[in-house]
């Protein structure tokens, strides 16, 4: 048994044959609102957070945790690791537009082989982190000579857990593959290893607002990256065509209104811890949503040929709750409105991996550059495509390019100022 600092109270029992302690862990004074669990040993202090993001999405990720005050521990291509509390990996799930999830390390140690694997975790405090009756899965990334199938390594952790909480509560959990409660990640290269809590879930691309996703749907996380790309911050007008199922517009609508995706998910792995009290989440919700700004006098308008895409759009946008601020427009590309005053015109064209023939989309690349230069002026234009040859198709030089993965496929965002009289047709560079 384990006591606090300065307090004869106990903060650790395996004494105790339940899933529930009677004692209550409260991070560091000064952090609201207060997360309230039953002595939670495991999630007390200051731990490494990895939170995962796309090829190309990483420095944006790393602005996103800055505006938040985390620390930058590490970076990676694909994740950025910071540091905080327990009530800091809530924050990040409910705030972060680009990270894919938020892991949180439980710990890190030496294991050269699974029983070794198994000694080094069946001691920690499993039970005061899964119900005796829940349900929990592991994944796995693993180098180690001893494991030729990650599911091996799967088991063993399972089996660590499902025997500490038994010997405990004299009952277990159930597991297997469903991601939607409690998930473990194990990473264990050559003989180091770490466990994390995933305490996401599903993947905060998941903003529960997109029930249709449409035709080669882009992932509402890389919707945000494309965005903050752009520069765009709400202030000026902002030009979606082709917008297809909305997703660059919904998300552009709420980085202009300061919603926070927490605010339209409703479910988060945390929630299926011991103890766990939804009256948090919802303060949380409650202070972020009167940081929202919905008297923003700029204009998001969105278009596509497709009446039947643009309802979908409607539909989604409905659910994220920005309906009121977008128009949505039933038309050719080529016909969307652009109002005065500047601002950002952004779309995501076919580009014949998945959809349409390149040959055939030669020609609407080649329109969609008439258009810019010829009614986009005063603007600047952005075109994300992940086909090279059909972005040469757009006739203006490109001032800066980004790179980025959608679905597997290699993409660039390209940007074009139109500066009203000093655009002329061009090669790119």
């Amino acid at each position: 048994m384990r006591s606090r600092p300065g307090s004869a109270k106990p903060i650790l029992s395996t004494a105790v044959p339940s899933t529930v302690c009677c004692l209550k862990f409260l991070p560091r004074k000064g952090l609201a609102p207060r997360f309230w669990f039953e002595n939670m040993h495991l999630l007390e202090g200051r731990h490494h957070i990895v939170v995962p993001c796309s090829p190309g999405v990483a420095q944006f990720l790393i602005r996103e945790l800055r505006q938040l005050k985390m620390p930058i521990i590490e970076e990676r291509a694909t994740s950025i690791t910071t540091k905080g509390v327990f009530a800091d990996a809530l924050k990040l799930n409910l705030n972060l537009r680009t990270g894919q999830r938020v892991l949180w390390r439980l710990g890190s140690f030496k294991a050269s082989d699974p029983d070794q694997l198994y000694d080094k975790l069946m001691p920690l405090p499993w039970e005061n982190l899964i119900a005796a009756d829940g349900y929990f899965s592991v994944t796995s990334v693993v180098d180690n000579p001893t494991i030729r199938d990650n599911r091996f390594a799967n088991l063993r952790v399972k089996d660590a857990i499902v025997d500490r909480i038994r010997r405990v509560c004299g009952r277990r959990p159930d597991s297997g593959p469903r991601r939607d409660r409690l998930v473990f990640y194990l990473f264990w290269q050559q003989d180091d290893v770490k466990i994390y809590l995933d305490t996401s879930g599903p993947t905060l691309a998941q903003r529960d607002y997109r029930l249709d996703p449409g035709k080669a749907p882009l992932r509402e996380t890389l919707a945000a990256a494309l965005i903050m790309a752009s520069g765009w911050n709400g202030s000026k007008n902002f030009i979606n065509p082709m917008c297809g199922s909305g997703t660059l517009v919904i998300e552009a609508a709420l980085l202009a209104q300061n919603r926070i995706p927490g605010l339209l998910r409703q479910e988060y792995s945390f929630q299926s811890l011991v103890g766990f009290k939804n009256m948090d989440l919802l303060e949380m919700r409650a202070a972020a949503l009167r940081k929202a700004r919905p008297d923003r006098k700029m204009r998001l308008i969105a278009s596509d040929i497709d009446p039947a895409m643009v309802k979908v759009a409607q539909e989604n946008a409905e659910r994220a709750g920005v309906a009121d601020v977008i128009e949505f427009i039933t038309c050719d590309f080529a016909e969307t409105p652009i109002p005065e005053g500047g601002g950002v015109l952004i779309c995501n064209p076919e580009y014949g991996h998945r959809l349409g023939d390149e040959e055939e989309l030669k020609a609407t690349y080649s329109r969609l550059g008439d258009f810019l230069k010829q009614k986009a002026t005063g603007y600047e234009a952005f075109i994300f495509s992940g086909n090279r040859r059909l972005l040469k198709e757009i006739g203006l030089r490109v001032d800066r390019r980004w790179a980025f993965d959608n679905g597997g496929i290699a993409c660039d965002l390209d940007a074009y100022p139109l500066y009203k009289g000093s655009r002329e047709p061009g090669k790119e560079k």
